[in-house]
């Protein structure tokens, strides 16, 4: 089993990269996360996980830190749901975010992530929430609900941009305690100024 890559960043796009080892040339899968930290024309190191099908050709997904890879192994265990949907999920929502969402059995959360719906939501909660470890994840690390979308879609913006992810999310709760009713846009711009001082 091939469990990690080292090469140089030569191409960045959306949802993949490509990274040189040797004369060879990978396409990897990765989410925002992983891609907002690699540089390009640089040496990186990432975990990986090869995925094999019978009527396609081998497919290699890329993380960039140990909790999002076992992570995703942990998605995999849950019925009907293959590589390609555990990457959308992952692409969705920080890995903090997800694993409070499924050991606190919020199904009705988890099924409006991309490619859910409520009964897998309710499957993946009794296969996974067991598997679920929370213990590092703190309620100053979670959105409030009513607030929760935008300030998943604030902190995935900011991340995206190049900043720390946990300083990211801290920023985005205190604005969000102090004004409820903030749009995204707004959000992310109090965010970038709260960061940059």
């Amino acid at each position: 089993m091939l469990e990690g890559i080292e090469g140089r960043v030569r191409e960045i796009r959306e949802t993949e990269i490509v990274i040189q080892v040797g004369g060879l040339f990978f396409k990897v899968n990765c989410t925002p996360n992983t891609i907002s930290k690699l540089p390009v024309e640089k040496d990186v190191y990432l975990l990986t996980f090869m995925a094999y099908s019978q009527d396609r050709p081998p497919e290699l997904y890329g993380f960039y830190d140990q909790e999002e890879k076992e992570l995703f192994n942990i998605l995999l265990r849950a019925s009907k749901i293959g590589p390609k949907s555990a990457m959308k999920i992952l692409s969705s929502a920080s890995p903090s975010r997800i694993k409070h969402i499924i050991s606190t059995k919020n199904a009705a959360e988890l099924s409006s992530l991309p490619g859910i719906g409520k009964k897998t939501a309710e499957r993946m909660i009794v296969e996974l929430a067991s598997l679920v470890d929370t213990s590092g994840i703190t309620d100053e690390q979670t959105i409030p609900g009513v607030e929760r979308s935008h300030g998943e879609e604030a902190v995935a913006a900011l991340t995206s941009l190049g900043f720390d992810e946990n300083q990211s999310r801290k920023v985005v709760i205190e604005i969000l305690k102090a004004e409820r009713e903030i749009d995204t846009h707004d959000l992310i711009k109090k965010a970038l100024k709260e960061i940059r001082k």
